[in-house]
């Protein structure tokens, strides 16, 4: 598969195509009358206005002012940024089929004034303007299903009352399962490894990166595994284990075989200090999975990881932000480890991890040794088969989708600034 900045299909939904004009001048104002405007004005109540256009000239600007957020018609000159959109990028803006991080991935967007920081600093507000999702407050408070104070770091085992496992997991967003697949773990190990052996460049079924500190190249990410591993077919499929671990989610899920990238495994054959050639995949900071698109049809969906090796402090070991499953954050690229509740898993082999594909999460670079194989079960909602075809994913806006070379977010960035 090869880039396609098309991917995923609005006019399939039956949703509606707004007048840009109509929408800023009528249903936006409604929206903020009837509720909206307290949902997002503590956010950007120290912001300066920001200007969303059009090619065509048409523009309107967000203001906050006095505890309220309204829209002018034209650009204000107080406006320090102006965001350019093609009319159909923004018409996929407001139905959540596009983000602030695709839009200028796919080359869809142009800062005429300011750049990416600017628009950040109104992101949010702006999501939860046009299609209702809740901004994040990092002073959310966390209680457990009896109203106690939940403990973040706290993990399970199956043993433990499921309920308990649910409710920490829809509360948190994520949820450590110790020793869920131990009795599997040496037959998935050994499948992997023989799959990372047979892996070929320039196959759709794994993405490759350079090290450069030894001059060899090697896969960082098994694709699609189903598709040719019968026994990873099993797992995603048949294993009791595996379906009882997605009823926690409550919701009504399916398996994505040739969707997205389907099943897949990370895999950090290396320690610190290791010099990684161009890829965003390969060391992933702060992100969504979804963040791409689509969240609005496909979410809420979960990730199950299935660890292999150990992943504690001196390992590339996976981190999550709290109650951040569902709501939308500023530049996940601005977290931070020392956020308030960013949260590390430190997990053994054998160990399952379960995270919302919307949930803010990072896999960043390992700071001693330890190197990482995990192997991850993606279950989605049932809609994502409709609106991905066959080996579809929204990740292929991405310049150099499929070669595993693709540039840094900000770099495509700071080339949209006009």
């Amino acid at each position: 598969m090869s880039r396609n900045t098309s991917v995923g299909s609005l006019e399939a939904w039956g949703l509606q195509r707004w007048d840009f004009d109509e929408f800023h001048r009528t249903e936006l104002p409604r929206r903020l009358r009837e509720g909206v405007n307290e949902q997002v004005a503590w956010d950007v109540a120290n912001a300066a206005p920001l200007a969303i256009a059009l090619p065509d000239g048409r523009a309107y600007t967000y203001v906050c002012e006095d505890g309220s957020v309204r829209v002018d018609a034209g650009v204000s000159d107080a406006a320090v940024g102006i965001v350019e959109l093609q009319e159909r990028a923004w018409q996929d803006y407001v139905h959540e089929f596009r983000n602030p991080p695709s839009l200028v991935l796919a080359d869809s967007v142009r800062f005429v004034r300011g750049g990416y920081d600017d628009w950040d600093t109104w992101a949010p507000a702006i999501r939860c303007m046009y299609s209702g999702r809740p901004i994040y407050d990092p002073a959310m408070a966390f209680t457990d299903r009896h109203g106690d104070p939940l403990d973040l770091r706290q993990s399970f085992t199956l043993d433990d009352d499921h309920e308990d496992l649910s409710h920490f997991l829809r509360t948190a967003g994520y949820v450590v399962v110790r020793g869920a697949m131990a009795h599997r773990r040496d037959e998935i190990a050994d499948e992997v490894d023989r799959l990372t052996a047979a892996a070929k460049e320039g196959e759709m079924f794994s993405w490759w990166v350079d090290n450069q500190a030894t001059g060899k190249r090697f896969p960082y990410r098994l694709l699609f595994m189903s598709e040719y591993s019968a026994l990873i077919r099993s797992l995603i499929e048949d294993d009791p284990t595996v379906a009882s671990l997605v009823a926690l989610a409550k919701r009504d899920l399916v398996p994505l075989h040739d969707r997205g990238q389907g099943p897949l495994t990370v895999l950090k054959p290396f320690g610190v200090g290791a010099d990684l050639g161009g890829s965003i995949a390969a060391n992933l900071g702060w992100h969504r999975d979804c963040d791409l698109g689509g969240c609005t049809i496909m979410c809420p969906s979960i990730n199950i990881g299935i660890h292999l090796d150990s992943a504690g402090p001196t390992g590339s070991q996976l981190w999550a932000l709290a109650g951040s499953n569902g709501k939308v954050t500023h530049s996940p690229g601005k977290i931070t480890v020392d956020e308030p509740n960013a949260i590390p898993m430190d997990t053994k082999p054998g160990d399952v991890t379960i995270h919302y594909s919307c949930t803010t999460h990072a896999g960043p670079p390992p700071v001693g040794e330890g190197t990482r194989r995990t192997v991850y079960l993606p279950f989605y909602g049932p809609d994502t088969l409709r609106l991905l075809g066959r080996f579809e994913a929204f990740e292929q806006v991405l310049p150099g989708y499929g070669t595993g070379d693709q540039p840094s977010f900000f770099d495509v960035a700071d080339q949209a600034v006009v």
